[in-house]
């Protein structure tokens, strides 16, 4: 990318159900690894707008978002994480994600829940994504969890 192309800023969905994180697992070029659900902010959108499409065209699931994740910024492919609560269904890819998703010997997805105690076992990427997958875990928002302990009223 050429220091004159402007950056496409991403909008990624950090779901946690049941213990377990809302992953599109990859396999390319014979590589395999995770990624958030997620894409590009397309113009006129917001980036929860482009969260929540990205979600439902990647797993077939909606959602609520929760939080604006305070992840750091990485300059060659800055995205947003936003913490999304995801309503209940199992993950299918929806869109144009299933076409994309065909299987082939070079390029395959598939969504899943993966358990929070495996998230950097297959290997999540890029790195502020397992910082988001952290916040979002120990802010405990999850409908399963309840609210978060600092959200609880005092006894």
């Amino acid at each position: 990318m050429s220091d004159s192309t402007p950056l496409r800023l991403r909008a990624a969905a950090v779901a946690v159900r049941d213990d377990a994180v809302l992953l599109v697992l990859r396999e390319r070029d014979g590589r395999r690894y995770a990624v958030l659900p997620g894409g590009g902010v397309e113009h006129g959108e917001t980036p929860q707008q482009s969260c929540l499409r990205e979600l439902h065209e990647e797993t077939g699931l909606d959602g609520d978002v929760v939080a604006l994740l305070p992840v750091g910024l990485d300059r060659q492919r800055p995205a947003v994480y936003l913490h999304v609560d995801v309503g209940p269904g199992s993950p299918a890819l929806a869109g144009d994600a299933p076409e994309r998703g065909r299987a082939t010997p070079t390029n395959r997805y598939a969504p899943a829940w993966v358990p929070v105690g495996e998230v950097e076992s297959v290997g999540l990427v890029p790195p502020l994504a397992v910082d988001a997958v952290r916040m979002a875990v120990s802010a405990g928002r999850s409908p399963a969890a309840g609210p978060a302990p600092s959200a609880r009223p005092p006894r």
